[in-house]
């Protein structure tokens, strides 16, 4: 009479503890499906108040697409993307945001962007300017490259002029002023031979701009070919 008594118990325990086991593995699924909850909510609540903050720090001259930007206003959204349509459709409403680098420019080859960063293309306008003409900086900057026969100069927003065949008594880091001498031209560049000054723009590191729609209202000469 004992051992049957004595196996039920054991068996009776052993349902016990595969119970308790299978209520414990429930308990942990529940706890992980909250928490999985509360972080994905934190992660909502955090993602609202960026977009909230981003919302308000937004300048109000750019909350209209045909706000024009003009002077020295703070960064905007103009500032890293292409300004060509903004300055058409404000006309002369809008300050040009470059000055040409030589006075009375006459353009000998214009702006041919190209396809891709490796494709061929004239990244860049040349100028009639013979050597020793003064390069005026188009905007104020910084000196970033000085040498081989090329000067460059980094403006707000990641955009930057580089000038060839130039030479500077600047150097790098030096700051200028918008319209202050850069340099001279001076030296030897596959663009042209004596006869002119390459100005090239680009933003970041591989979207070149096209200098004459970012440049002054003045009309400008194509010089005849």
């Amino acid at each position: 009479m004992n051992a049957p008594l004595l196996f039920d118990w054991r068996r009776d325990e052993a349902r016990r503890a595969s119970r308790r086991r299978q209520q414990a593995r429930q308990r942990a699924q529940e706890r992980q499906r909250r928490m999985d909850a509360i972080i994905a909510l934190t992660a909502v609540i955090g993602l609202l108040l960026a977009l909230g903050v981003g919302l308000e720090s937004t300048p109000q001259h750019v909350a209209h697409a045909d706000t024009a930007v003009t002077g020295d206003a703070a960064y905007t959204v103009e500032d890293f993307t292409d300004m060509s349509d903004l300055a058409w459709r404000n006309g002369n409403q809008c300050e040009s945001r470059f000055d040409w680098p030589v006075d009375d420019p006459q353009v000998e080859q214009q702006f041919e962007r190209p396809i891709n960063p490796w494709a061929p293309g004239h990244r860049g306008v040349d100028l009639v300017a013979e050597q020793g003409t003064v390069i005026l900086s188009p905007q104020a900057g910084t000196v970033s490259f000085a040498g081989k026969d090329v000067v460059s100069v980094r403006h707000r927003g990641g955009v930057t002029s580089t000038f060839e065949p130039a030479v500077t008594e600047l150097s790098v880091g030096d700051t200028i002023s918008r319209r202050q001498p850069v340099g001279i031209v001076e030296g030897s560049s596959d663009h042209c031979e004596d006869r002119c000054l390459h100005w090239g723009l680009k933003r970041g590191t591989a979207d070149y701009l096209d200098p004459q729609q970012y440049a002054g209202s003045r009309k400008i000469v194509l010089k005849p070919s």
